[in-house]
């Protein structure tokens, strides 16, 4: 799994793909996000970089749907988990950082 990219046809079922928007920035198409319990904002990028963002550098998130398809991964119950708009799949598939990198300097 380490150095590779996250398939957004078949993302892991605990990531939530978003966009956030990070001020001085702009908005950046992430494969997951998680709120820690220090206020800060840890991202997961498409290429399984992750950054954590102070929250005054995040001005909001934005989930992205998801949904369950097709047929069980083999030897489980769980189908794949997927994003359901085709422009922002393929965005996540095709770019090289899945949007623009996200730059934690604070």
């Amino acid at each position: 799994m380490k150095g590779e990219r996250v398939d957004p046809d078949d993302l892991p079922d605990r990531y939530t793909p978003a966009i956030v928007q990070i001020r001085g920035q702009g908005p950046v198409f992430v494969a997951d996000y998680v709120t820690l319990d220090s206020g800060w904002l840890r991202v997961t990028e498409w290429t399984r970089g992750r950054a954590k963002l102070p929250p005054h550098r995040v001005s909001a998130v934005r989930e992205v749907r998801t949904e369950y398809h097709g047929e069980p991964h083999q030897g489980t119950e769980n189908r794949p988990k997927r994003i359901v708009d085709d422009e922002w799949r393929e965005e996540a598939r095709d770019d090289d950082m899945g949007g623009k990198a996200v730059v934690a300097d604070d």
